[in-house]
């Protein structure tokens, strides 16, 4: 298949990918983002199209935004694609690369090599590449601008990193890679995992998440290795830290569905009011537990009790 991300003639420069192919093809071959050769037109927008998958989006179908008809909706989806676009460019710019220094230099770790760190490295540079060239093709064929700016949740996930002790902020900043690595693969998938999600912004998550698949796999065999290696002090701070990073990236962005819903023409107290009758917490926690799951099956396995206290976290959620 060709691909509709890149500009007019150009080829894709090498981004890896390796993990879970560590020992078998070079990661050139295996990287979704290194396979497709060439660009095609996007297809023209349809209205009864949308940008991000609207399961994920419990305000989009509440009684006052859909009276406001499809174009609002397909207007709210763009805007939840653009804060889901900056929200992993700086995962990866200033999570996962950042982690990958650190990493670099723990010795002892059989299972990823320094190859691996260094492929992924170059996927998240490659993926942010990626998503820019993306912005461009999407607003020149469908008129939607996605504006790029700070995602609150990875703000506070790197608040939770610098304020920890200056001895475990390298420590912290691989744990938030290790969580946020396995969590955005899941994701990437459900968001453009719908018939009516426009086929270019499918193509561009399918293969961000293959990509994030295998990194989700090498961050896991590192992690399964790294933990059992430090003291029982640093083993007690990352066990009393990981709930929050945990909640910290997963808990929704309730203010930005607000200004959201404001930008389709509501005022303060409706946009408040839709959200209120469309947040259940209940459903909320389930789709963080789901999310999640993969961070809790591997540190219950490596002895941390982090994953209990996620669940008692989760279960006491409520929207402020």
């Amino acid at each position: 298949m060709s691909d509709p991300r890149l500009p007019d003639g150009a080829e894709p420069v090498p981004g890896g990918g390796s993990g879970c192919d560590h020992g078998q093809r070079p990661w050139r071959e295996v990287a979704a983002v290194a396979r497709r050769a060439t660009q095609a037109p996007f297809p023209p927008l349809r209205p009864d199209q949308v940008f991000f998958n609207v399961a994920l989006m419990p305000y989009a179908r509440h009684p006052m935004v859909r009276e406001r008809g499809q174009a609002a909706r397909q207007q709210l989806s763009a805007l939840r694609l653009a804060d889901y676009l900056n929200k992993t460019e700086r995962v990866e710019l200033h999570i996962v690369n950042r982690a990958i220094e650190q990493m670099l230099d723990v010795s002892g770790i059989a299972s990823v090599s320094r190859d691996d760190l260094l492929a992924i490295y170059t996927d998240e540079g490659f993926h942010t590449w990626m998503m820019e060239r993306f912005r461009r093709h999407l607003q020149r064929h469908t008129g939607y601008v996605l504006g790029q700016g700070p995602s609150s949740s990875v703000v506070r996930v790197l608040a939770l990193c610098e304020t920890a002790p200056e001895t475990h902020r390298a420590m912290s900043i691989v744990a938030a890679a290790s969580v946020t690595e396995t969590l955005i693969t899941g994701t990437l998938r459900q968001a453009g995992a719908c018939d009516d999600v426009y086929p270019p912004v499918r193509v561009l998550l399918s293969d961000h998440a293959s990509d994030e698949m295998r990194h989700q796999a090498a961050f896991v065999r590192f992690a399964s290795e790294w933990v059992p290696s430090l003291s029982a002090g640093e083993r007690a701070f990352l066990d009393a830290l990981l709930p929050d990073l945990m909640m910290a990236f997963l808990a929704p962005e309730l203010p930005a569905w607000r200004d959201h819903l404001c930008a389709i023409g509501l005022d303060a107290a409706q946009a408040d009011l839709v959200i209120r009758e469309s947040t259940d917490p209940l459903e909320v926690g389930v789709q963080m537990m789901d999310a999640a799951l993969v961070p809790r099956r591997l540190f219950e396995r490596l002895g941390l009790s982090c994953a209990e206290h996620f669940a008692q976290r989760v279960s006491c959620w409520r929207p402020p």
